[in-house]
């Protein structure tokens, strides 16, 4: 059975994954509360999925970029239970996770996260059949900056409210997509499901070196 934790935002997901597919997935708004929250949530997800810890084989973390705060909750979450247990650990990007969830073969995608004082994370990625085709590193940028690199037909995913779609599709002059409200939801079982096809071939990281991906300085959402 392989934990998926995924702290990167507000929003904060928890998600278990086995050879059969998904088996539990919960999703809520935490704000700062990553801490006192996320462990109490975690006993009541496995209680309900009627899952021993003691079945944890593997733990999956979001690496970011996203909330210092949240990251480091996350990251230390996962660890402790990897130490504690001699399970297996892999961290996964959030952009990249967020690109497994919503994109399409060939559709050019900028999945965003927000970090605070209107600066987004973002990468370019054009997924193919055969993985998610990144196009370049991780950027920090305004939204005015987004605009100005936006000038084909693109999917947008992730931290994205109707506001910044219309000023995006205003300033690009080209064709945006975006997911409607209801299928925006970032959720953890993708992250889980993609660290489980790692985990299957043969990749796991370094519980004592995987640290968080951060973008410039540190913004706390």
């Amino acid at each position: 059975m392989l934990l998926a934790i995924d702290t990167a935002t507000a929003l904060t997901g928890l998600a278990l994954y086995n050879e059969t597919g998904p088996r539990a997935e919960c999703v809520w708004e935490s704000g700062r509360n990553h801490t006192a929250q996320i462990l109490p949530q975690l006993d009541l997800l496995l209680h309900h999925a009627g899952v021993e810890r003691t079945a944890l084989r593997a733990v999956a973390v979001s690496l970011g970029p996203g909330s210092w705060s949240g990251l480091r909750v996350g990251l230390s979450l996962a660890k402790g239970l990897v130490l504690a247990g001699g399970l297996r650990i892999i961290g996964i990007s959030t952009l990249e996770a967020l690109v497994y969830q919503y994109g399409r073969p060939g559709m050019p995608i900028y999945p965003l996260i927000r970090l605070g004082r209107d600066r987004f994370a973002t990468a370019p990625f054009i997924p193919d059949p055969h993985g998610l085709g990144r196009q370049g590193p991780d950027r920090n940028l305004a939204l005015d900056e987004l605009c100005t690199i936006i000038n084909i037909p693109t999917l947008l995913c992730g931290d994205l409210d109707e506001t910044m779609l219309t000023r995006l599709r205003r300033a690009s002059g080209t064709t945006l997509h975006a997911p409607p409200p209801a299928a925006a939801l970032r959720r953890p079982t993708y992250l889980a499901e993609l660290a489980w096809q790692h985990l299957s071939t043969g990749r796991q990281d370094d519980v004592a070196t995987l640290e968080p991906i951060y973008l410039g300085e540190a913004v706390r959402s």
